[in-house]
């Protein structure tokens, strides 16, 4: 019954949506410069999506496997194009020792500056079992919108309050073991509710976006580069970038497609030469 009454109010919003696309072309627009006068709106509508996220994804997994495959696709192409979404954000470690960067374009610096510190279960591991990565890994934040996780409905039963020393140390383990730091958004990228370390097996995100180019993935505001001059053409960075932007040729040369970067930072600890570094992205992206 439940499900019957999800499946109506998603058809309706859809159709509501698709209304609104051809009589205010221009409503997203308006919608982030709303936002921007509005700040406090976008951070509780942020919290709002903190509380109802897993309960969409179950919704939106019932209809793609027993009612209409590519359900979730559509969704993520029409009605939450770009409000709903991640961010990739790279840790510290990664970053050169000289580089300025601001709070929020390094995960451990959002962290430090989040007023709850809480962990839970990987909705998408625990869901989909296709890897032995950890599963505690997802990082809940707090922002003015919710300073305890009694602010925070549905949250408080399936996450735990821990240390932020503890919350450092997981971000430092998965990065180690190549999950991606990701901030999960809505109703815009400069609205985030948790942390995510991701996996491309079983991050619904990062799974779909490889696959579908939806739902949408900011890149974070680095970009790697690699120095030809003591790059050993190894080829180890190639499996430890999550964006496939890293490949050797056949002349056994490494090939690095830049557009594909997403600056996660993975790929510089796992270059045994340390040829490979995160450098500020310019005004071009590049």
């Amino acid at each position: 019954m439940l499900s019957q009454i999800c499946v109506s109010i998603i058809f309706n919003i859809w159709h509501a949506a698709k209304y609104v696309k051809r009589v205010l072309p221009d409503t997203r627009s308006k919608l982030d410069a709303f936002l921007n006068r509005h700040p406090r709106i976008g951070e509780v509508l942020a919290t709002a999506m903190s509380s109802v996220e897993v309960h969409m994804l179950d919704v939106f997994n019932f209809i793609d496997a027993r009612i209409s495959k590519y359900f979730k696709i559509r969704i993520m192409r029409t009605i939450l194009k770009d409000r709903w979404g991640a961010r990739v954000i790279p840790l510290d470690i990664n970053i050169p020792v000289e580089t300025q960067f601001l709070p929020t374009q390094e995960i451990s610096e959002i962290v430090s500056r989040s007023s709850v510190f809480a962990i839970g279960k990987c909705y998408c591991r625990t869901k989909h079992h296709r890897c032995d990565n950890p599963t505690a890994t997802c990082i809940l934040l707090g922002s003015k919108a919710g300073r305890s996780l009694r602010e925070v409905p549905y949250r408080t039963k399936v996450f735990t309050r821990v240390s932020k020393e503890k919350i450092l140390n997981v971000l430092k383990d998965c990065d180690d073991k190549g999950l991606v730091h990701q901030v999960i958004f809505f109703p815009s990228p400069d609205f985030y509710y948790v942390i995510c370390n991701c996996c491309t097996c079983c991050c619904e995100v990062l799974h779909d976006y490889k696959r579908f180019l939806s739902p949408r993935i900011v890149k974070s505001d680095f970009i790697e580069h690699t120095a030809a001059d003591r790059c050993k053409n190894c080829g180890t960075c190639v499996g430890a970038c999550p964006f496939d932007a890293r490949m050797i040729d056949r002349a056994r040369q490494l090939q690095v497609n830049q557009d594909m970067c997403f600056g996660c930072g993975l790929c510089v600890k796992k270059c045994p030469a340390r040829a490979i570094t995160l450098q500020k992205r310019d005004e071009q992206g590049r």
